[in-house]
């Protein structure tokens, strides 16, 4: 997210209905880890109640620990680029915080996993294990794989994806992780879904917002932390105090429109080599770098040696330090694991038997909710993408941690206290 995006956010507006760029309030970012699910039924406003829910919790994933990387306070774009280079030309590092101009996108976490590659194309190696099958390890696998070399993929998850998840649960396509092509003027992922002929669509930047008796609120009459406070936590998962804004002052980034796949952002996985070897449920305990090669010892103990690695874990995950490095990562890339923040931002889903929500609009602001700032502020309305009566609320930074520890029922509870505050 560039300042730009920040400053459009804050500019006054004079109606209360729009049709407007308002995508600051929304990255892609990044997904985020099914907890909840369940049919639901009984006393809504008016007798109104959601058929089912999907909620996302993504700190508390472990594969993660959170959304998508940011420039934090005391980081810089070099601890970015830092992130991201190689070691002893035999362990390579991608994933969307290690890319050297921008972070916190698809395209970003692509595009690593194809510098990855393109560097590992200079060396010797033959034989290469990838940690990880999200849109890096993929990406990176696929260039590797078509032009010869013996791809191993370590994916600790049971499925593929890691940050790109498409749901069906709840009987429509509905991403739980990222949502978004943000700019497709020259975006690989937008060349790629052309090529593959999958249906996108430009998000209509459209919103109402509404007060707690169900009126329209103009902008000028809309609280100042809406549009500034709420807008941050959903573009980077954080709070303005945590975010080094001048790291952001030159960034640039694809232009065009910002599009979303009716049919789900996982259709783009079929554009990689249909042979790949990904091997499921297969955790990864450490990482010896000895000479000639690269030792991967998995969750249970069993090891095998790579020619050349390409270990693709979210940030989130090298924070964390679960992964045992043998010898240790440079200083330089360990300050920079310690200084870069790890976003957070969730989702609700709610399916109802029918919209009695604005129909025609894509962002809907409820401030005036009785919940923290930050809770439940924000929706995206499906209805206009896919024709089901599914409505998505957004939850980021400290709101978003403050949820995480709450139950389904809490969580839930407290999405349809806005709605119905909202829609009288």
């Amino acid at each position: 997210m560039t300042n730009a995006m920040l400053e459009r956010a804050q500019q006054p507006l004079d109606h209360s209905k729009h049709d407007m760029n308002r995508r600051q309030f929304i990255t892609a970012a990044l997904g985020a880890m099914t907890v909840g699910f369940a049919p639901l039924a009984g006393g809504a406003q008016g007798g109104r109640a959601p058929t089912g829910y999907i909620r996302t919790n993504w700190s508390r994933d472990p594969f993660s620990f959170g959304s998508y990387s940011y420039l934090a306070k005391g980081s810089w774009r070099r601890d970015h680029r830092a992130l991201g280079q190689p070691i002893e030309g035999r362990l390579f590092f991608a994933g969307e915080a290690t890319h050297p101009s921008y972070n916190s996108t698809v395209h970003a976490a692509y595009e690593s996993g194809i510098i990855a590659a393109e560097a590992l194309f200079e060396t010797d190696a033959r034989k290469v294990g990838i940690v990880g099958a999200g849109m890096s390890g993929l990406a990176a696998a696929d260039a590797l794989t078509k032009a010869g070399y013996d791809v191993s993929i370590w994916e600790a998850r049971d499925r593929i994806g890691g940050r790109i998840w498409t749901d069906t649960r709840l009987n429509a396509p509905l991403d739980l992780g990222a949502s978004w092509i943000h700019g497709t003027d020259g975006n690989p992922l937008a060349q790629l879904a052309q090529q593959r002929g999958i249906v996108t669509q430009i998000t209509q930047e459209s919103y109402v917002t509404r007060g707690a008796s169900g009126r329209l609120i103009p902008d000028s009459e809309a609280p100042d932390w809406l549009y500034s406070q709420v807008a941050v936590q959903h573009s980077f998962g954080a709070e303005a105090d945590d975010i080094n804004m001048s790291a952001y002052v030159w960034d640039d980034d694809y232009d065009g429109d910002e599009v979303i796949f009716p049919g789900g952002y996982a259709q783009l996985f079929d554009a990689f080599a249909a042979d790949l070897n990904i091997q499921l449920n297969r955790s990864l305990g450490g990482v010896d770098l000895r000479d000639g090669g690269v030792e991967l010892t998995d969750g249970v103990g069993h090891a095998e040696t790579f020619d050349a690695v390409i270990v693709t874990v979210p940030l989130g995950v090298l924070k964390a330090g679960n992964i045992a490095f043998t010898p240790a990562l440079p200083d330089e890339k360990q300050h920079a694991i310690s200084q870069l923040g790890m976003g957070l931002l969730d989702k609700l889903y709610l399916r109802y038997d029918d919209v009695f929500w604005d129909a025609d609009v894509t962002w809907i602001a409820t401030p005036e909710n009785g919940l923290p700032r930050g809770q439940f502020n924000e929706w995206l309305n499906f209805y206009p993408y896919i024709g089901e009566p599914v409505i998505m609320a957004f939850n980021g930074g400290q709101p978003a941690r403050d949820l995480a520890g709450l139950s389904d029922a809490d969580v839930v509870d407290r999405a349809l206290q806005t709605l119905d505050m909202a829609y009288l």
